[in-house]
């Protein structure tokens, strides 16, 4: 079977890993894998699997990139973009996927590659967080693009529910794929340094993007600063806010309670340090790194968002809170003042991540 994966930039995003994640199980005597950048590049690209054929319709954001492109966005004209792709998708495949929302849906969707099955990959809570309509002409375009695939495939049971909010007349069957979490390798990894541990540390990864929320995480350290001394908080990641978060934390005078690092292209020697590891995004698909965590014995509390709702609110094996500056607060406090809590939600932690082990999404992998 020939699988064809269209997706974007290799950055730093959760998505990205899983799909880097996902390619070297892929049983490769059986199957062949040709993975698709709109433009090419990124800073895990480097990971691609050797198995893979891989290639980009265009190598970098260039000119002809934005012709195509606006052409097709803004005028409606979609031949430039058309050609682009089948000139370098000349290939007849088993199955299409397009791995993310937005632009590798819309292209996806205005190409239709040469498969007998096409299927789009659902990442984000769609309803509470529509960051992918700028991609699309309006709104029926999008719904038109999930129209014409064969199937949709979601991350989380609220992330499939959240997309039928959003598109309630969408006629493509949907179905549900956990969001694979390669266990040994995040233990391996998580070996491969020392990180000295530190007073009590509260650890938050990802993108320095507006929907993570990093900001609601400076005002908490500054809410626990007389109350709890000892919790200091490491935010690590990379993007465009890096500069605004620096500027609030030297504002709130914060620079001896919060630290921010660089991306890390292995985060699990840090990750596996921290004594507690905090989501505070306003919308969440399924949160990777929250199950990274748990692989790693590191107890979590996240803001209830779909993803997280769904991880660790099915065996209780972390804290969920509400949106607000004080509430994240208290979770925090709970856990730090109850080891024994800290505890049961480590036990119950390597418990659930079991179900998301990489090798059941194969398995559904290969039923497509």
């Amino acid at each position: 079977m020939h699988f064809l994966f269209i997706t974007g930039p290799l950055n730093a995003g959760g998505a990205e890993r899983v799909l880097l994640d996902l390619l070297p199980h892929i049983d490769y005597r059986q199957h062949r894998v040709t993975l698709c950048q709109i433009v090419g590049g990124g800073i895990l690209a480097a990971e691609i699997s050797d198995a893979v054929q891989h290639c980009a319709l265009w190598s970098h954001y260039g000119c002809s990139f934005s012709a195509a492109w606006h052409s097709s966005l803004r005028l409606g004209f979609h031949g430039l973009l058309r050609r682009r792709a089948r000139r370098i998708l000349r290939e007849s495949y088993d199955v299409a996927i397009s791995f993310l929302e937005g632009a590798p849906l819309r292209i996806h969707a205005l190409t239709m590659p040469r498969a007998q099955r096409h299927y789009s990959w659902v990442h984000c809570d769609l309803n509470q967080f529509p960051y992918e309509r700028a991609q699309f002409r309006n709104e029926r375009e999008e719904q038109a693009a999930y129209n014409a695939m064969d199937g949709i495939i979601c991350v989380s049971h609220d992330t499939e529910h959240a997309f039928h909010r959003r598109f309630p007349a969408c006629t493509t069957p949907t179905r549900t794929i956990f969001n694979p979490i390669d266990i040994g390798k995040i233990q391996r990894m998580s070996r491969m340094a020392e990180i000295p541990r530190q007073p009590f540390t509260v650890l938050c990864l990802g993108r320095f993007t507006a929907p993570k929320r990093f900001d609601r995480v400076i005002r908490v350290a500054a809410l626990l600063r007389d109350i709890a001394p000892e919790i200091h908080f490491v935010i690590m990641g990379q993007g465009e806010l890096r500069e605004s978060l620096q500027q609030q934390i030297d504002a709130c005078g914060m620079a001896d309670r919060v630290q921010l690092l660089p991306f890390c292209p292995n985060p699990y020697p840090r990750l596996k340090a921290a004594d507690l590891l905090l989501s505070s995004s306003m919308a969440e698909g399924f949160s990777l790194v929250l199950c990274e965590a748990l692989v790693l014995g590191v107890p979590v509390v996240s803001t209830r968002t779909a993803g997280p709702a769904e991880i660790i609110g099915h065996n209780h094996c972390g804290l969920l809170c509400a949106h607000d500056d004080a509430a994240i607060a208290e979770a925090i406090l709970t856990m730090y003042r109850s080891p024994e809590l800290r505890q049961r939600c480590i036990r119950a932690g390597l418990e659930r991540v079991r179900d998301f082990d990489v090798h059941h999404a194969i398995q559904e992998l290969n039923t497509l």
